[in-house]
């Protein structure tokens, strides 16, 4: 039954769409996009344990042509190196931050390794052209304008991507935080009618003008169920429908297919790989260079503290510590974000916190 599914949906792209599947990895991104020509370009791979190399390897992929790491956080390379390994891409491009986790640095020894991948730091104006006139540019980073003292300078500098295909455009914001939102805001991009949400719906992102810009009728989260974090925050949430954008929720919906035609897209979701996968909303959209030679790669931090259960990498860090003080904040706090990434200890929980010999600080009273 489930290979019949695979076939009709198969069927369902004609030759001269372009598909975008918004892959379920639970609390983390995965997004694919495939050509009528048969490239195959994967954004993030969602964290260890995703299981998104056999996704993959279930849609038919038997090579990557382009690899895109929107930032180095765990929920969107933890299974990148796996990809790697398994389907070594042509190309591969991040947004040239290093990161101080054992994670980051087993990804970044695997590329060096294989001299056959070219890799590239993401760049505003880079153009992918891939074929049927469509391409996929880098809306940022800007190397000019970095983005410094944010909550958080990694997902404040994700690789933000457009696809283009005819009259149809898609926009893929890895976790940009509201700076980012604010710099797409300030160079026009246009409309755009379908958007993947950033950060899982965090209430921190997807500010008003920026859909007050874009105008998107149909709206992708890759979030987990249950996830600690409560995303997608109801904030986010509210402005969506406020903006009458349809949302789509891989918690909810499973992998999430949107299939361009250059004319107009549709959407169709298949829980947990149910052959029963409903054919949703169809939607019209509005219509709205060779990149740069390659750079070495981002040398890693040294700094790498030995990870438990109850201490976890920099984007899971929802209590935050320094090895310098007794004292741990809850992650919004002001103070929280002044701890320098070498001396960061987070804790899932407050228990955790307390467990660790860490009392709570009077600042923000996590």
């Amino acid at each position: 039954m489930l290979a019949l599914a695979l076939l009709l949906l198969a069927a369902l792209a004609r030759a001269g769409d372009v598909v975008v599947d918004m892959l379920d990895v639970g609390q983390g991104d995965a997004i694919l996009i495939r050509t009528p020509a048969s490239k195959n370009i994967l954004i993030d791979a969602g964290d260890k344990g995703s299981g998104v190399v056999e996704m993959l390897t279930r849609l038919g992929v038997d090579h990557l042509d382009l690899v895109v790491s929107s930032h180095p956080h765990a929920d969107h390379i933890g299974a990148m190196e796996s990809v790697i390994r398994a389907l070594p891409p042509k190309r591969y491009l991040d947004n040239g931050l290093a990161h101080t986790t054992q994670t980051y640095r087993g990804l970044m020894a695997t590329l060096e390794a294989n001299t056959a991948i070219v890799y590239q730091t993401a760049q505003t104006g880079q153009v992918f052209n891939l074929d049927d006139g469509a391409r996929l540019e880098v809306l940022l980073p800007d190397s000019t304008r970095r983005f410094r003292d944010t909550r958080s300078d990694l997902n404040s500098n994700s690789v933000v991507l457009k696809l283009v295909h005819g009259d149809n455009c898609m926009i893929f914001t890895g976790d940009a935080e509201e700076p980012t939102e604010r710099a797409l805001v300030d160079a026009k991009v246009g409309s755009c009618a379908v958007l993947k949400v950033a950060h899982h719906g965090s209430r921190h992102s997807t500010i008003q003008p920026l859909l007050d810009l874009l105008r998107p009728s149909i709206a992708l989260i890759s979030v987990g169920l249950g996830n600690r974090y409560h995303h997608p925050g109801d904030e986010t949430l509210a402005r969506l429908e406020q903006a009458k954008a349809t949302v789509y929720r891989t918690d909810r919906d499973g992998r999430v297919t949107v299939t361009s035609d250059g004319k107009s897209v549709r959407v169709t979701t298949l829980k947990h790989e149910d052959p029963g996968g409903a054919l949703l909303q169809v939607a019209k959209v509005p219509k709205s260079n060779p990149p740069p030679e390659t750079p070495t790669l981002p040398k890693s931090v040294d700094a790498d503290p030995e990870m438990t259960p109850d201490v976890l990498e920099h984007e899971s860090c929802p209590f935050a510590a320094s090895r310098k003080s007794d004292v741990f904040h809850e992650a919004g706090c002001g103070n929280a974000q002044k701890i320098n990434a070498e001396n960061l200890v987070c804790y899932a929980t407050k228990e955790a916190a307390a467990k660790a010999g860490r009392r709570a600080a009077g600042c923000c009273k996590p």
